[in-house]
């Protein structure tokens, strides 16, 4: 009698754990879809920033005057294409880190891909033992009543 009010909870555990395991995988690659987003947008902000200050620079360079300038200009003059040449070094600096992460992110997702889908064929192999053994313990128990109700037929 135990093994019949088992078996709903047999179902209902593997049902659980079914759900759990997707909701985890899910979860997962929605992370990393997030911080990929992330990292595109922060990508998108550094370029911007980058080329503002970059214009900013070039601003600052036009307005000093063509002529021969002394002291604080001459040098504020040699200094700006040096600002820029650095910025522009940064810059490419940042974009390699940033497609760094980006590639690690995409090669951990690809990884993440077939171990989901090996626990997934685990839980459906456990499952389909499970069933497997419940379908035996089913037939024996029929058998045990089959073999019972023969009983009171020999005893007449």
């Amino acid at each position: 009698m135990t093994k019949f009010c088992s078996r709903p909870v047999i179902v209902f555990l593997s049902a659980y754990l079914f759900f759990a395991a997707r909701s985890a995988g899910a979860q997962e690659s929605y992370r990393l879809q997030q911080n990929l987003e992330q990292l595109q947008q922060q990508q998108q902000i550094d370029q911007l920033q980058r080329e503002q200050e970059k214009n900013q620079l070039q601003q600052q360079l036009n307005e000093i005057p063509r002529q021969p300038a002394e002291g604080m200009q001459q040098q504020r003059l040699n200094e700006l294409p040096q600002q820029t040449d650095q910025l522009q070094l940064e810059q490419q600096q940042n974009q390699l880190r940033q497609q760094q992460q980006l590639d690690q992110l995409r090669e951990q997702e690809q990884l993440n891909q077939p171990q989901r889908q090996q626990q997934l064929d685990q839980f459906r192999t456990d499952q389909q033992l499970q069933q497997l053994q419940q379908q035996q313990q089913i037939e024996q128990l029929q058998e045990q009543q089959q073999k019972l109700r023969q009983q009171p037929q020999l005893n007449r």
